[in-house]
């Protein structure tokens, strides 16, 4: 009985050990601990760029439209949101709606700074209409 249990810890410990190099292997990381404050003024213009550029890489086409216009996902120009929620919102995505899409949760892709850099890029869009 006790040859099965040890056996039984090697098989959970070797695969727990394989899950965690796939993982790695695929350009995922754990995610860091909640950051609760921007690193940066969220009005300064360079990590307002550099999150322009980071949304546009991940965040662009499939759901928010570009620029943060309307698309499958709402439009952000225009409107107003608390930097905590958006970082939240952003960290740990959130469920399907009635419209059935989600917002995947990108902590396991970007570091905590990145993430309010597309924070401060959001807020930007804040003062900024569609056409007409």
């Amino acid at each position: 009985m006790r040859v099965v249990v040890v056996l039984v810890g090697l098989v959970a410990a070797l695969a727990g050990a394989l899950i965690e190099g796939r993982v790695q292997a695929q350009g995922m990381r754990q995610p860091a601990p909640a950051a609760t404050r921007p690193p940066f003024p969220l009005d300064d213009p360079g990590a307002i760029a550099e999150g322009a550029k980071r949304f546009s890489a991940s965040c662009t086409g499939y759901c928010h439209g570009r620029e943060g216009r309307v698309s499958r996902a709402p439009k952000l120009r225009g409107n107003t949101y608390d930097p905590n929620f958006l970082y939240a919102r952003i960290s740990n995505g959130q469920p399907a709606g009635p419209s059935g899409l989600a917002m995947p949760a990108f902590q396991t892709m970007l570091a905590p700074e990145e993430i309010w850099k597309i924070v401060a890029y959001v807020l930007s869009l804040s003062t900024v209409e569609d056409d007409k």
